[in-house]
């Protein structure tokens, strides 16, 4: 079973670059960089897919950081892709301190992150104050090394703070986490109830006495659809393409991958790729409370008043949600 937060690994296979003069090669840290006329057919019930609608799966807001724009599939970065797309460190280390500091009056010191990959949310947690302390959990140590080099360098004393676990997200921590957090919907790769719920228990009785898991988690009839979904990142630098790949409404079993198209027409296809069940917001919450937490709050993400197929980046506290097309959440588990 693969833990990866930044998706799985890729088989040799997979991995072949295919370029202009017919060269390969198979270096598996690589993802399959294609032109137009070479781009794979898509797999899955559904092979015309439309263009999704509603809430981006994810919380970043497009902002240029003096990134690079010559990007080709060729010299881009996949890890640096998924950071710039996907991860919204700020906003949720935002939300995690808030919610922590409003419900348990303290403030949050030791944090852990599962399925951390580059732990970019570790870092930012780490920077926001010197008596912070955290360990993050993944089984590849490819990102984590990516993420040393690339998001700890600026933090300070960050190796004496941080311990990097190269284990299975079920192993306990060194120390009793006052939170516990998993990311960017990475515990779907647990496709059996009784998986999620043991992994659910172990959370329980690692955390501290008043400690706080939270989670994230997206729905919505959108999220059913086998389609795409792209999004321009930082002014146009280059699209960003969540992959709806399959979805069996009879298991719950939910194929997704991601890749990345660039101005010169090249594709890195399938630079993530995922194989995980979907699961549903009230089954989850049922899970906590069978793991053995007291109290689960739901936080849904509100509307861009100027843009109602986008979210507004601000989570408030409400038991029932929205019914919309796509929707995002967090749901914050109370020893």
């Amino acid at each position: 079973m693969s833990q990866q937060s930044n998706g799985s690994a890729l088989s040799p296979e997979e991995a072949t670059v295919i370029i202009s003069n017919g060269t390969a090669s198979t270096e598996t840290s690589a993802a399959p960089v294609t032109d137009p006329a070479s781009t794979p057919k898509q797999k899955g019930k559904n092979k015309n897919k439309e263009k999704g609608k509603g809430k981006n799966k994810n919380k970043r807001k497009n902002k240029l950081k003096g990134k690079k724009r010559g990007l080709t599939a060729k010299t881009a970065d996949r890890l640096d892709l998924y950071q710039r797309s996907v991860n919204s460190p700020e906003t949720d280390v935002d939300f995690a301190l808030k919610v922590f500091e409003d419900l348990r009056e303290r403030p949050l010191r030791h944090f852990r992150e599962d399925f951390c990959g580059t732990a970019s949310m570790t870092a930012e947690f780490l920077s926001r104050n010197e008596q912070n302390t955290a360990e993050g959990f993944d089984l590849d140590s490819d990102p984590m090394d990516w993420g040393r080099e690339h998001n700890f360098s600026k933090v300070s004393d960050g190796d004496d703070r941080m311990t990097f676990h190269l284990a299975d997200v079920r192993e306990p921590s060194d120390k009793r986490p006052d939170m516990t957090v998993a990311q960017n919907f990475s515990y779907f790769c647990f496709k059996q109830r009784e998986e999620l719920l043991n992994y659910f228990r172990g959370i329980h009785k690692d955390l501290a006495a008043d400690g706080i898991f939270i989670m994230d988690i997206y729905g919505g009839p959108d999220a059913l659809m086998e389609q795409e979904e792209e999004r321009e990142i930082d002014d146009n630098a280059f699209t960003y393409v969540w992959d709806q790949v399959e979805y069996w409404p009879g298991t719950g079993e939910y194929k997704c991958a991601i890749h990345f198209r660039f101005n010169d027409g090249t594709e890195m296809t399938n630079a993530f790729t995922y194989d995980w069940r979907l699961w549903g917001f009230a089954e989850v919450k049922d899970i906590l409370f069978d793991a053995g937490f007291k109290a689960v709050r739901p936080y849904f993400e509100g509307t861009d008043e100027d843009d109602e197929e986008e979210g507004n980046g601000e989570f408030d506290f409400d038991e029932k949600g929205e019914n919309c097309i796509a929707w995002i959440g967090y749901l914050v588990a109370l020893k």
